[in-house]
């Protein structure tokens, strides 16, 4: 349990790091990244599957682009989240791609450092 809360308090981590990096992500607080990153995991537990069943045919790319179709499926899923989260904002789908991209590289990189990565 306390690997589950340490995993989402290092992802509102990111989410709020490269929601201030980023000039086409915008956040309130984070308070706001709390709540993005709750939203957002739910997300990724309910939709990413579904996501990728439906996209089964494209699959393959997932594999010949070395996971960038994962990455696009993710910045799909931070759109939905900016559409249910009201004081959380990304301008494009190319500033949801980039937000993606620095999301999973901080999340990567502070799970390492705080001994949280599976």
């Amino acid at each position: 349990m306390l690997h589950l809360i340490l995993q989402f308090l290092i992802l509102s981590v990111a989410v709020y790091l490269i929601a201030r990096i980023l000039p086409g992500v915008k956040i309130r607080g984070f308070k706001t990244a709390l709540v993005v990153s709750g939203v957002y995991s739910l997300l990724n537990f309910v939709l990413f599957k579904l996501l990728v069943f439906v996209t089964f045919p494209l699959l393959i790319l997932k594999y010949l682009t070395l996971g960038i179709f994962g990455v696009i499926l993710n910045a799909v899923l931070l759109k939905i989240t900016d559409r249910l989260v009201e004081d959380f904002e990304i301008a494009s789908f190319g500033w949801a791609l980039l937000a993606a991209l620095g999301i999973s590289g901080v999340n990567l990189i502070l799970s390492i450092a705080f001994g949280a990565y599976v």
